[in-house]
Formats: structure tokens, C-alpha cells, sequence
């Protein structure tokens, strides 16, 4: 690892347990949502409360932005709330990020994922891919992937999983679904349905944003006792199709912190803003940050928080869905709130 990025952890880890709301860093991990479109409407989604526009983040910022980090964060997500795979410069995104020596996670719904557009992934050096397909039955599927079709989507990802292996690639494909009301059931057969050669992780992931009516009910009334929120001394930090920066994809709907087109990703993360509400989760008083007291983002335990300041970025993004599932399924208390 480059002495800066070392550099760069002891800031943060500095920060956060040495209670600081001054950093003097940047964040290891950054979105950069490189587009506003999608062509699926999903009732667990934020996008249900609002309107985004037919909108790609530009290649020439993104470009900008990859060589300030490039030496101090670690790894970007080229990918937000809209469906990656609809930008066409998604693949030069994720080859510009390899080239800087940045990882690069993807998620996709799969709708789009043709060999073509396999390949052009697999060759630009995407580290970690997430396929979301939220069920095992056309029905339930279906009425949380609105506008996909199942088997359709299936066949995407199993043609893709024969493409890894055929290029002998060494790119970690996860499955996820979300756990919801009407696929809570089907845990099991969705671990016996993706338990095959070239898949390497399957992630039942917990509902973090919540809607009334759609998620599960033990997910609405859960306890949410919280550390201060460690993503906000690591990330990721979240940059929107617009350039839009907040202190993460959970503050998606709040006033920003600035824009990357205006400022640097330095002075915003080290920004007035940013220390404003660092302080305000440090001394436990989150008034002015509604969205941060009803927060369902996982809450980890001292230890894991300083693990995933220590350990390897890629390798913590790929231990994720091992802590969840020991957490959630066999009660280890790795979270505070799970």
C-alpha cells in the first residue's frame, strides 16, 4: 500500500477514535454516481420519493476526481441510485479507476447485463460486482424489480457467471436480495438457487431504507442505539449524478455539502460541513440531522469499526456479507443494533 493511503488511515483513525471532528484526509471510499437513470421502478427504493432526471455524471469530472483521490482514497463505487450499466462510460470509469489503482464495486440489476457488456467489465478490470435479484419465484420478483422480467434476468446473470469462468476471471460476483415481507421466506432457496461455480458470495442484505408498507416490520421498530457514524471519518462519501456531495448515500435527499465542480474533495470532506456533523455525532445531539437519528445503515461494534479501518478495503467489501449473515442469521454480536 502507498505510504499517503497509510498515511491517510492513521488520519482517520485518529479522528474517529481520538473523537476529532477534524480529519485532515480523505475518504477511503467514495460513490460517484455516474448516472441519474433507470429503467426499473422499485417500491424499496429512495427513488420512490423523488425525481431524478435522464442525467450521466461527466467522464472529464469523474477523470478529475480519480486523480485528486487517486494517491489517498482507496476505492470507488461508480454507481448510486441509478442503474450503472445504462451510462455507456461506465466502462471507461471503472478501466480509469484500475489504471489510477483504485477498486471498483458495481451494482447492477441485471436487466442490461449482456456478454457484450460483460466482457467490456471484466476487461476494464472491475474487482467486485453485486447482481441484485430480490427473490427466487417470477411473482415475488418480480414485484419488487418492476419492469424486469425473471427469467429473462436470470439468464443474463447465468450467461455472465459462464463468461467469468470461460475468461478465467478473478472479479467477485455477489448475489444480494434484499430481505423484504414477501421474500423473507425464501433465504434458503435463494442460497440453494446461487450456491454455483463462479458465484463467490451470496448477501442477504437488511433493509436500510425503510418505507412504511414495504419493508418488514421488524426493520421499522428495530433498535437503532448508535456509535458515531464511522462512515463519515472512512466513507464512503457520496457524489451524485451532479457532482452533489454529501457525507453519505444515506443523506441522499439533504442539502449538500458543496459540489465537486465548485470544490475539491479535500476541502469538502475537511470541510466546515462535514466537521459540523462529525461534532454532532460525537457529542450525541443529532437535531439538526433528522436523517442521521433514524438511520438504518448497520451499526458494527468498536472492534469491527476499527477493522474495517485497518484491514484491506477490497477484502472488507468482501467479508460484508459473511458479518451480516453471522450477525442477522446466527445472532453473533457483531452489530449493536442486529
Amino acid at each position: 500500500m502507498k505510504f499517503s493511503r497509510i498515511k491517510n488511515r492513521i488520519n482517520l483513525v485518529r479522528g474517529y477514535f481520538g473523537g476529532r471532528a477534524s480529519v485532515d484526509a480523505y475518504p477511503m471510499t467514495v460513490i460517484i454516481e455516474n448516472t441519474g437513470k433507470c429503467n426499473l421502478k422499485c417500491p424499496m427504493c429512495p427513488r420512490e420519493f423523488e425525481d431524478y432526471p435522464a442525467r450521466d455524471f461527466d467522464f472529464d469530472v469523474f477523470k478529475q476526481l480519480v486523480d485528486e483521490i487517486k494517491d489517498h482514497s482507496e476505492l470507488v463505487f461508480p454507481w448510486g441510485l441509478g442503474e450503472p450499466l445504462l451510462n455507456p462510460d461506465i466502462f471507461r470509469m471503472v478501466r480509469y479507476c484500475r489504471d489510477a489503482g483504485l477498486y471498483t464495486v458495481v451494482s447492477t440489476n441485471a436487466t442490461l447485463l449482456t456478454e457484450e457488456r460483460g466482457r467490456l467489465l471484466i476487461e476494464a478490470g472491475l474487482d467486485n460486482l453485486i447482481i441484485a435479484f430480490d427473490g427466487t419465484t417470477p411473482d415475488v420478483y418480480e414485484k419488487y424489480r418492476k419492469n424486469a422480467k425473471f427469467e429473462k434476468v436470470r439468464s443474463n446473470i447465468l450467461n455472465f457467471i459462464e463468461l467469468k469462468k470461460r475468461l478465467q476471471s478473478e472479479i467477485f460476483v455477489v448475489m444480494q436480495m434484499v430481505r423484504l415481507p414477501e421474500n423473507s421466506h425464501q433465504v434458503d432457496d435463494y442460497h440453494r438457487m446461487w450456491a454455483i461455480d463462479g458465484v463467490d458470495e451470496i448477501r442477504i442484505k437488511e433493509d436500510e431504507v425503510v418505507i412504511p408498507g414495504i419493508a418488514l416490520e421488524e426493520r421499522i421498530n428495530h433498535d437503532r442505539r448508535r456509535h458515531p457514524c464511522y462512515q463519515l471519518w472512512q466513507g464512503p462519501v457520496h457524489i451524485n449524478y451532479q457532482g452533489d456531495f454529501r457525507p453519505c448515500c444515506h443523506l441522499y435527499n439533504t442539502e449538500p455539502i458543496g459540489n465537486v465542480e465548485s470544490a475539491t474533495v479535500e476541502e469538502l470532506w475537511n470541510s466546515e460541513g462535514m466537521e459540523k456533523i462529525r461534532r454532532a455525532h460525537l457529542e450525541g445531539d443529532l437535531t439538526d440531522y433528522p436523517d442521521c437519528q433514524d438511520c438504518h445503515a448497520p451499526n458494527p461494534r468498536l472492534p469491527v469499526i476499527l477493522g474495517s479501518f485497518v484491514v484491506d478495503t477490497f477484502k472488507v467489501r468482501q467479508w460484508i456479507p459473511r458479518a451480516e449473515k453471522l450477525a442477522v442469521f446466527y445472532r453473533l454480536p457483531l452489530f449493536r443494533d442486529r
